[in-house]
């Protein structure tokens, strides 16, 4: 894998360069400023790295801009690029859970196949190797895990896998260890503040000074970039994802998607790892929208997406049949109103670089957006054009709050009120 730019030199390798948040995107962006010859880079992390919603990730990495996510040839080329970062952390040598299964996206109906398939299968960006599948043909490739006679059809992307994300995030800070990248955890920015020749870092064990910021706090960007007078428009929702007890699945499966039951589900080292989006709920709905760094705990929530999605899913999928909740982890992917990533300059500041808006695709979308964000940061060649993901597409001011981010997107407003049919369950199990 080429590394970002080696032309830097003394100017380049006497630089210190602070990362905000540990999650995949900011250890990617510290992995790359390390290859670029920056010596000093450090990962300010308000937990630990991976604790917040990367490890509550589900791992997938595929070509979702073939039919699904509306990010054209430059997402393209980032999710070519995560697919190949993952496969260099694997031949590593250490256990990351990474499974080249490829991704189905699979239909029960035929009006799912219209509406969800058949875009993937007829999308440009579609790999030559896409193949159309039957209902039996997916039933021998899921080998027990898809009941045939319940399905209609599907589009299998042999190219898609999957990962651990704790096990890869993991892989990776040795490696930036490796390197001489520093993590400092147990630390929360508070505040930046571009003085135009440096950036000063406010946290909670002191204030550092750095030539340039990478921030890449998921959630909590917002709140830090408070003090450079920036707001990105971000959707906060929160996630669950179940993994049941061992149901002896082999790990040559492919992950699978299902639109009609907003349904993602996969292998899971001889369990099913599975989340319903008819569950995410935006942080503004709940009762106590604020969370604290790291992953939320409502148990409320649920117990909710189980109790009302694991009847249907047990018709389509044997293997949940008689599981058991093994575990559970809950995170916050940011939503934008037109489904875009953001990674840029600050408007107006040239040291601090964002990366956030991941619409749930930061695994995928990680080492891409932790590359460019290195790249702009040093003012290097852009492996991709970042035009599009630009911070100023949207006016300062523009959706100063997640309600009004949710209002302008289309496909989270007409599910408001089956949401509200969930909403008790989610508030009483509480956040903290």
């Amino acid at each position: 894998m080429a590394s970002t730019a080696e032309q830097g030199g003394a100017a380049t390798g006497g630089k210190t360069v602070v990362v905000v948040g540990g999650g995949i995107i900011g250890c990617a962006a510290a992995f790359h400023l390390l290859q670029a010859g920056v010596r000093n880079v450090t990962i300010v992390e308000a937990n630990e790295p991976g604790a917040a919603t990367t490890g509550a990730g589900a791992g997938f990495v595929s070509h979702w801009s073939a039919g699904m996510v509306p990010l054209g040839e430059e997402g393209l080329k980032l999710q070519q690029y995560g697919l190949d970062f993952y496969r260099m952390l694997h031949e590593l040598g250490t256990e990351i859970g990474y499974r080249p299964n490829g991704t189905l996206m699979m239909a029960l109906t035929e009006q799912g196949r219209e509406d969800f398939v058949q875009p993937v299968l007829t999308s440009p960006h579609a790999p030559r190797e896409m193949q159309d599948l039957t209902a039996a043909q997916i039933g021998v490739k899921m080998r027990g895990l898809v009941d045939p006679a319940r399905i209609h059809s599907g589009a299998y992307n042999p190219h898609g896998i999957q990962v651990d994300t704790k096990m890869a995030l993991g892989v990776l800070v040795d490696e930036i260890r490796k390197l001489g990248g520093i993590v400092r955890g147990g630390t929360r920015v508070t505040a930046i503040h571009d003085t135009g020749s440096q950036v000063k870092i406010e946290t909670t064990g002191g204030d550092v000074e750095a030539d340039g910021v990478v921030v890449a706090a998921g959630a909590w960007n917002n709140e830090i970039l408070a003090g450079l007078g920036w707001h990105l428009p971000l959707l906060r929702v929160l996630a669950t994802r179940v993994v049941t007890d061992d149901r002896g699945l082999p790990s040559s499966i492919p992950t699978v998607q299902c639109r009609e039951l907003r349904l993602w589900l996969r292998e899971s080292f001889g369990a099913v790892m599975w989340g319903s989006g008819r569950h995410y709920t935006p942080l503004h709905r709940l009762e106590d929208g604020h969370v604290e760094p790291g992953q939320p705990h409502n148990p409320g929530l649920m117990q909710a997406m189980i109790d009302q999605e694991l009847a249907e899913l047990q018709t389509v999928f044997p293997p949940l049949r008689r599981s058991k909740v093994a575990s559970w982890a809950q995170g916050i992917p940011c939503y934008t109103p037109d489904v875009g990533l953001f990674v840029d300059h600050v408007p107006g500041c040239t040291n601090v670089v964002v990366v956030g808006g991941d619409n749930e695709t930061g695994v995928t979308h990680g080492p891409g957006l932790g590359r460019l964000a290195s790249e702009l940061l040093l003012d290097a060649p852009q492996f991709v054009d970042a035009a599009r993901f630009r911070a100023e597409r949207f006016a300062r001011g523009a959706f100063g709050t997640d309600a009004e981010v949710e209002a302008a997107m289309p496909a989270w407003s007409a599910r408001a009120n089956e949401r509200a049919r969930f909403g008790k369950a989610a508030n009483q199990g509480g956040m903290r």
